[in-house]
């Protein structure tokens, strides 16, 4: 994080406003009545400010290391404090820290429910000491600017619906029934919040938004069921925040002289009515969009996949198992008359659900392990500060895998595509990323050509399989790279993935070889290396083939090489990041044509020097 960006370090906030931030934690403890759940801990002290100041300067200096360990981070604001989206399952995780942290660990119920009502004040004590808590991905791309055009949007929007309801006629005012410049502060500050969080309601179901490009027509959003209650979920969350960062909690009866709600509690618990109204401002996006000429665009699920409230990508799996029940409620209407069909009907539909639910939790404990050892977003940074990863597995786990490694001023990376998908061609994977590993890291053979004979050879010996077969063909295909950071030198090695150079406005052609028997010759592998010399600014795409090879369009056909290619070439002049988001958008957009499932796994790797 830039200091000139306004955050902080623990170190600074211990230093500057801890003491702060503790006082208004127990002020606030004593003004909610959960001061008294501290004082049960501390009999025997009368007042507990005075008797453990200690304990509530330490608790105040550990927050922002706490909320860091959920991505979360503290900003100085200037003149508006954002609401910060925060799940009940992360208040949870905050109080299980704060249990582990007190002494024998005590875990009782009087202390688990003041951690977590001490929790839930810790945003609004931050406030008052001129801090907010944000979260990278949310802010990314939101401005000022934009801020007050979704806001005035909000507002008219808000208007149109108290007129067509016929609201307001009988002489009645409504609360923000004004112009939007003439609105109270309060209110005022509620639709800026609002605004700022429609972008965080669309990043949770993977969209970002931006201007709608002059003389090209909008995407049309078009949300799900699935779709509107995540973003309702969302707006709950933040409503629920706003109320508590102005010091409302919740009760049995609403007062608002004493800030009380009672529907200051988790979506779950809301009435049908209450999640309705929340579902209605969600459905007002697409109309909001047009209204400020922007539109919705998809974006890699790798850039949502640290957002805890965020619909996380569908596998064939989970459709699977949501046409399985759209089926099963079908026949059940049809054999409602029959109450032995249905009894038998019912038996059959349970057996199936519990074997999609196995099949799922396996491939959901298969991705825990693969994402446990491939290379994480700031590993890859590290060695390309400038880069970005498509990484899309067609079945929750992937065949293809990808490599980053650092050694004496020299960068080895590579991709590799097993044969197939799913559980196979992940149990390949990992077996190869396992011996490249070893080959590179503890044997340290960085030449790409020896380590790709090395690697060959080991999954032959691990498969056991027999001399007069081609393995290569059968188990995967490969680019491995070693970049000489000082001096800009390529080597690289490999067959059948692409690897593609873009210099001064032009792109080569596919540099890899393509898979053959002479990789195979007397029981052992050879491999040749090749050499590339790289300029500042120079861009290299390495690719395995599930993008080019993905059916779509309007005719059903492959994207190819030459179409993937040209679209490289095309959109190199801007940041890697985005790059990866406009190829995400655009694979979407050739599958979705003709409604086609993915076909294969899709890796690609942007990396500028």
């Amino acid at each position: 994080m830039k200091p000139e960006d306004g955050f902080t370090d623990q170190a600074d906030f211990i230093k500057f406003q801890a003491k702060s931030v503790a006082q208004s934690l127990l002020n606030d403890c004593r003004r909610t009545n959960i001061i008294q759940a501290a004082a049960a801990q501390h009999r025997k002290l009368a007042d507990p400010w005075k008797a453990d100041r200690q304990f509530w300067i330490n608790y105040a200096a550990g927050i922002p290391q706490k909320l860091q360990a959920l991505g979360l981070h503290l900003r100085l604001y200037r003149d508006f404090c954002r609401t910060c989206i925060i799940t009940e399952e992360e208040i949870t995780t905050l109080v299980e820290m704060d249990l582990d942290s007190l002494p024998g660990g005590s875990h009782t119920a009087d202390r688990r429910q003041f951690f977590r009502e001490l929790n839930y004040l810790i945003p609004a004590s931050l406030k008052k000491a001129g801090y907010e808590i944000i979260r990278q991905e949310e802010i990314a791309g939101v401005n000022k600017s934009l801020l007050m055009k979704i806001a005035r949007a909000v507002h008219a929007s808000y208007l149109r619906e108290i007129k067509k309801q016929g609201a307001g006629t009988s002489g009645t005012i409504l609360p923000g029934m004004t112009e939007f410049d003439d609105l109270p502060d309060e209110i005022l500050r509620s639709n800026i919040d609002n605004a700022f969080h429609i972008p965080t309601r669309l990043l949770a179901i993977g969209y970002r938004i931006r201007p709608v490009r002059k003389g090209y027509k909008p995407r049309a959003l078009h949300l799900n069921d699935q779709e509107i209650e995540t973003m309702a979920r969302v707006e709950h969350l933040r409503w629920s925040w706003e109320k508590r960062l102005n010091g409302w909690k919740t009760g049995i009866k609403r007062d608002e002289r004493k800030k009380i709600h009672p529907s200051l509690v988790p979506y779950a618990e809301l009435s049908e009515d209450e999640k309705e109204k929340d579902r209605e401002l969600v459905r007002l996006t697409p109309a909001i969009l047009r209204d400020i000429r922007y539109e919705a665009y998809p974006v890699s699920p790798d850039r949502i996949s640290k957002l805890s409230y965020a619909i996380k990508p569908q596998s064939s799996i989970y459709k699977l198992l949501s046409g399985t029940n759209e089926l099963s409620a079908g026949i059940n209407l049809l054999a409602e008359n029959s109450p032995l069909i249905s009894e038998k009907l019912t038996s059959i539909d349970e057996k199936i659900r519990l074997s999609l639910s196995e099949v799922e939790g396996s491939y959901n404990y298969a991705r825990h392990i693969q994402e446990a050892f491939l290379p994480d977003n700031l590993s890859i940074r590290e060695c390309f500060p400038e880069s970005f990863l498509l990484f899309e597995p067609k079945d929750i786990v992937s065949g293809d895998f990808y490599f980053f490694s650092r050694h004496d001023g020299h960068v080895i990376f590579g991709l590799a595509d097993c044969t197939g998908h799913g559980i196979p061609a992940a149990l390949i994977s990992t077996i190869g990323y396992g011996i490249l590993d070893q080959t590179v890291n503890i044997l340290r053979i960085t030449d790409p050509a020896e380590a790709l004979s090395h690697l060959y050879s080991g999954i032959r010996r691990f498969l056991r399989k027999d001399t007069a077969e081609l393995a290569v063909s059968d188990d995967m295909t490969i680019i491995l790279c070693n970049l000489d950071t000082n001096t800009g030198k390529l080597t690289y090695s490999g067959a059948g993935n692409a690897i593609f150079h873009v210099s001064d406005g032009k792109i080569s052609g596919n540099l890899s070889g393509t898979v053959s028997e002479d990789h195979f010759k007397n029981g052992t592998y050879s491999f040749s290396t090749k050499t590339l010399c790289l300029n500042t600014h120079d861009a290299l795409y390495i690719c395995s083939d599930g993008f080019a090879d993905q059916f779509g369009g309007g005719s059903h056909r492959r994207y190819s090489w030459k179409r993937l290619r040209d679209l490289l070439l095309k959109i190199n002049k801007y940041p890697m990041p985005e790059q990866g988001d406009i190829l995400y958008e655009e694979f979407d957009r050739w599958r979705e044509e003709k409604d086609e499932d993915q076909t294969d796994d899709i890796t690609i790797i942007g990396i500028r020097i």
